[in-house]
């Protein structure tokens, strides 16, 4: 592959099926072209294209890297490039390669899109794409030009392509004066103002008189989504004819200035009609329709008897619907309405559906986990259903009960009437769940062949009935090594295997459901070290059962205190990795010991309902930089484990085939960590809360650290010194601790409480006549110079009389 390795040091790499639909790289999950939590690396997406099952790999487009795609540009059968397309990749002079199907070419460069627009077609057939972010480009490595062309800064050159193909003429905006021309009806037809009044009378009108008045609060959250149903129901009863739906709009209460506001290149009235047309799948029909003659009874009888042996319930002559004759015995039946289609749709496929209602979605079982269904795969449940239903019509001869039935199959196949399905179904029985239904077998880990039961190591067949919505990026082989992770771990930890033990009964712990250890882990140290490398085969071990968070999850926030998505979004997670943090950033004490003590927390997703969690994730970060911590006591730093990461790897000895190596090695990985776990339980057992063994090079490093963070002690270190027979008073030792916090950055000074508080821990300290003094001390020359310069600042010290004359009556020997 001839890719730029401006592109292979971005981690922006997703994996992609088939279909173009890109996969996170390391789970197999769904990735979106906004989440970054679920891109990757170049490598970790390169390799995990095979084990994924996928066809490619591509870049999500973004962070100053955009892209151009020219759709079918390149003739199959000759080869030759339109000129047009030609004429962009040599004004454009950066990488270029051959699209996935031969007849395309991507052109990748650094820099912006001049505009909002994105498409157009160059020619009939050949289309033109423009994006700078919000989309991903799947990447062949097919270079055009020979040899490669490295990414260029092409931000002129794109904005003139994009003024001369791209930038739309602005169209005169609709007045209510210049609204869409309604056409003239036929003779004899209804009018628009009838058919809405019969429209209002009809099952569900009140909704739509309700509307058409300006009442739209009992039927939607916005005014907005208020303009879209009523346009819904216009759609519908006026033909799917725009013009008319326009004037009808417009005569109704919910008329106001916005429908003529523009918005882009159109207005708000008009591309709201459009999305209204574009769900639209049936229309009403004011022209009678003729029926044939009424069977005889006989034939009723038969065709009745056929209805029911296909679950369906025929209904009376006189109804709209027809109405259920006694059923068969032992066969269940279903009304013709959307009831009867949820109640169908409940019993032919409720083993495999769920609605969640916390999250307001359905879930769907794969055969090994629940996932959420975010490509609509329960419409084509359905569709499948009402193909079913059409099959059973060639056994009825009746024409009338016939149409009946097909009239009804048809109306159900309308968008709307899905929906309608759909959301009846969610209440049914089996059907409803919450979060909280899931993931509850907190002992179980489930892998691609099965599930593992964690105490005694034995494998179950997958199962539906424990709700499980996460899957591992392994299966289980009893037999399987892993020789390279285990040099690997040798030469990360310098041969330390007191820190490898560690690390094994680390993992071994994080399979589980517990947080019994309470503590956070930071893998710290410089780069080349390996701790990336580290996390990345866990993330690829543990599969959906690891997350990715941003260290704006653990560290401190301006944000107020409601539910968090971001933690919403981290339930049933076994395992998430922090992102690495900036320098000089502030550890969130609170929500750190809210994640790892076993508390329930109180969550919510965007635009969802609260709920609350007991988090079973085991929380981990590979950082450069330390956050820093405020607290000195033990509530927070015994949760705190510094695992240190300080073998350097050389140039020369890193193995860029090394994940590679890694990911064939998974099944084994996975037997180390069960061993790791065993010898976890083995130590946590009756009743002990800790498990992790002991280990020095740990023990040390979260020392240092502590030790580090301490930032009362490094003051006193710097300002004071033991002197017998002297003292300090001790609004002066604030003082100089205010004023080397002002000096060192600190943004968190403790308060003049709080300050004697905890240095009375460390100092003596008597009260005279005024106030309180510290017993044999006094400053530094740091110190007093510290004082100073914030004194005369502050206005603290009189001018003109030496500082030594005026400390002394601060700092003197004990009489």
């Amino acid at each position: 592959m001839s890719i730029p390795e401006e592109l292979k040091t971005t981690p922006r790499w997703v994996c992609c099926t088939a279909d173009k639909l890109p996969i996170c790289p390391r789970n197999g999950d769904a990735a979106s072209s906004t989440d970054p939590g679920t891109w990757s690396d170049y490598a970790t997406a390169a390799g995990a294209v095979t084990r994924l099952g996928c066809r490619g790999i591509g870049f999500v487009l973004g962070d100053g890297i955009a892209g151009i795609d020219i759709d079918h540009c390149i003739d199959p059968e000759t080869g030759v490039v339109a000129q047009a397309a030609l004429a962009i990749v040599e004004s454009m002079h950066s990488y270029t390669e051959i699209s996935p199907s031969g007849t395309g070419l991507h052109i990748l460069w650094c820099g912006t899109k001049a505009g909002p627009s994105c498409r157009k077609a160059l020619a009939p057939g050949m289309g033109l794409e423009m994006y700078d972010g919000g989309r991903y480009f799947t990447v062949t490595g097919r270079s055009w030009h020979n040899p490669p062309l490295p990414l260029a800064e092409r931000t002129a050159e794109a904005a003139e392509i994009y003024h001369q193909y791209l930038e739309k003429q602005k169209p005169a905006v609709p007045t209510a004066a210049q609204a869409i021309p309604v056409q003239p009806r036929p003779a004899g037809a209804p009018s628009d103002s009838e058919i809405l009044e019969k429209a209002k009378q009809a099952k569900g009108g009140e909704k739509l008189a309700a509307l058409l008045a300006g009442d739209w609060q009992p039927y939607a959250a916005s005014q907005s989504e208020a303009d879209l149903a009523l346009c819904n129901l216009l759609a519908f009863w006026l033909g799917a004819d725009k013009a008319r739906m326009d004037a009808a709009f417009r005569a109704s209460g919910l008329y106001r200035k916005k429908w003529d506001e523009r918005r882009g290149a159109d207005t708000y009235g008009n591309l709201t009609l459009s999305r209204a047309l574009a769900d639209c799948q049936e229309v009403y029909d004011p022209r009678p329709t003729a029926l044939p003659e009424t069977s005889a009874e006989e034939t009723e009888a038969e065709v009745a008897g056929l209805l029911r042996s296909m679950g369906i319930t025929p209904e009376k002559k006189q109804e709209p619907q027809l109405t259920p004759t006694a059923p068969a015995p032992g066969r269940k039946t279903y009304s013709l309405d959307d009831t009867g289609n949820a109640r169908r749709f409940r019993d032919l496929y409720g083993d495999r559906v769920r609605y969640n209602y916390t999250q307001g979605c359905w879930m769907l079982w794969t055969g090994q986990v629940w996932r959420r269904d975010e490509t609509a795969a329960v419409k084509q449940l359905c569709d499948e259903m009402l193909d079913s239903m059409e099959k059973g019509l060639f056994g009825i001869h009746d024409p009338q009960q016939a149409a009946t039935l097909r009239k009804f199959i048809q109306k159900s196949r309308g968008s709307h009437a899905k929906d309608n399905l759909l959301k009846e179904a969610q209440h049914l029985t089996g059907i409803p769940a919450t979060d909280n239904d899931f993931d509850k077998a907190r002992g179980t880990f489930n892998v691609g062949n099965g599930v593992l039961k964690l105490r005694d190591g034995t494998l179950h067949p997958h199962d539906r009935t424990r709700l499980i919505t996460r899957l591992a990026g392994v299966g289980y082989d009893p037999k399987a090594t892993a020789p390279v992770w285990q040099s690997f771990l040798h030469s990360v930890t310098g041969g330390d295997e007191q820190l490898q033990h560690y690390l094994q009964c680390m993992v071994g712990y994080m399979l589980t459901g517990s947080t019994r250890e309470q503590c956070i882990f930071f893998l710290y140290g410089d780069g080349s070290n390996g701790k990336s490398t580290f996390l990345d085969v866990l993330a690829d071990l543990f599969g959906s059962y690891a997350m990715n968070a941003q260290s704006e999850t653990i560290t401190a926030r301006r944000q107020s205190d409601s539910p968090r998505a971001d933690i919403a979004r981290l339930k049933g997670a076994r395992l998430v990795t922090i992102s690495e943090c900036p320098a000089d950033v502030w550890l969130d004490e609170a929500i750190v010991k809210q994640l790892t003590g076993g508390d329930t927390v109180t969550a919510r997703y965007l635009y969802g309902r609260e709920f609350e969690f007991k988090p079973e994730f085991k929380l981990i970060m590979a950082t450069n930089y330390k956050p820093r911590i405020r607290g000195t006591d033990s509530g927070i730093w015994r949760r705190i484990r510094l695992v240190p990461f300080t073998q350097t790897i050389p140039e020369d000895k890193q193995d860029l085939q090394l994940p590679e190596k890694l990911r064939a090695e998974l099944p084994g990985i996975l037997n180390w960590a069960l061993e790791g776990l065993r010898r976890w339980m083995q130590a946590s057992a009756g009743g002990k809360r800790r498990g992790l063994p002991p280990c020095a090079a740990v023990d040390n490093a979260t020392a240092e650290y502590r030790g580090e963070q301490d930032r009362l002690k490094q003051f006193l270190e710097d300002c004071t010194e033991p002197a017998p027979g002297y003292t300090v008073q001790a609004g002066i030792l604030y003082q100089t601790y205010r004023a080397w916090c002002e000096e060192n950055g600190e943004r968190f000074p403790l308060t003049g409480t709080k300050f004697g508080r905890e240095v009375a821990k460390a100092l003596q300290r008597r009260k005279n006549r005024l106030n309180y003094e510290y017993l044999d001390l006094r400053l530094t020359d740091d110190g007093t110079r510290v004082l100073a310069a914030f004194g005369q600042k502050n206005g603290r010290f009189r001018p003109g009389e030496p500082l030594s004359e005026q400390l002394r009556l601060e700092t003197r020997p004990l009489s």
